[in-house]
């Protein structure tokens, strides 16, 4: 198997996924315009973000923490949390998640 490379523009989430051969995890893009954020959401699995543009703050079980770009962030399983824009720029991360995250759907 050669390697896969896939640009976000016209794809969906996953960007990398099990069609494309991934078996442990798949990587997700996502763009937050100025005031928008990801669902209020909780789920079993564990997931690492990395900020790539702009700022804003992860409400993590109700209280805030400031993120920014050149951050890594971990988000543990079982816990409520939403990545929120607080700029005026897009913030922009990549999303690493367990395969699980996708089996089923």
């Amino acid at each position: 198997m050669g390697p896969v490379i896939r640009n976000f523009e016209g794809n969906s989430n996953p960007l990398l996924g099990p069609e494309d051969g991934v078996s442990t995890y798949v990587m997700l893009f996502v763009q937050h315009g100025p005031g928008e954020s990801s669902p209020d959401h909780t789920h079993a699995w564990e997931h690492q973000a990395f900020i790539t543009e702009g700022a804003g703050v992860l409400i993590f079980d109700g209280e805030e923490f400031p993120i920014k770009a050149g951050d890594a962030v971990l988000v543990p399983g079982g816990v409520r949390h939403q990545f929120k824009n607080t700029g005026s720029v897009p913030m922009k991360r990549v999303t690493v998640n367990p395969i699980e995250s996708v089996q089923g759907r």
